[in-house]
């Protein structure tokens, strides 16, 4: 029973290691933003990819081992919850898992902040650059429809491009 508690424990602070690299690697990339190196944030997500796919192996492994736990301890097979263990574990390991538990909410909240911060630096970004592709190509939409009888065609706008073939 001690094996499968301290499987569960070391399977926590695996994550939890990996959910603070994401967290560093969050970091880097809002300063990547900020710098605009678009090469740079490309292997920032591919590093970051790489943690998702592995926090994702150690949650099945997590969760398994929760199952396990509470089969043991004859408690309902429902959702895997360490909520629940924490009422039939000894005094150290409930320690560990509060531990656990407050620094999982803390790099998790900042992880949230940081992705809210990113996005909106993308969509700023995002923004430039569709304001200049329209500013360089002079595209403006007019109106689709024309009034009865008349004919909604505008004239040729001339762009900073202007080449014939």
């Amino acid at each position: 029973m001690n094996e499968k508690w301290e499987g569960l424990l070391a399977v926590l602070s695996q994550m939890l290691s990996i959910y603070q690299a994401i967290l560093t690697l969050s970091q880097q990339k809002n300063r990547i933003l900020v710098a605009a190196k678009p090469q740079e944030l490309e292997t920032v997500t591919k590093s970051e990819e790489v943690l998702i796919l592995q926090v994702g192996k150690l949650e099945e492994i997590r969760e398994k081992l929760v199952k396990e736990l509470m089969v043991l301890y004859g408690m309902r097979d429902g959702r895997a919850s360490l909520d629940e263990l924490t009422n039939v574990a000894q005094p150290a390991i409930i320690e560990k898992l509060e531990i656990f538990k407050k620094e999982f909410s803390k790099v998790m909240a900042e992880i949230g902040s940081l992705n809210k911060l990113n996005t909106e630096l993308i969509k700023q970004a995002l923004g430039f650059i569709n304001y200049n592709i329209n500013l360089l190509s002079q595209t403006a939409v007019g109106p689709t429809y024309a009034a009865k009888g008349q004919n909604n065609e505008q004239a040729p706008k001339r762009t900073a491009f202007d080449a014939r073939v």
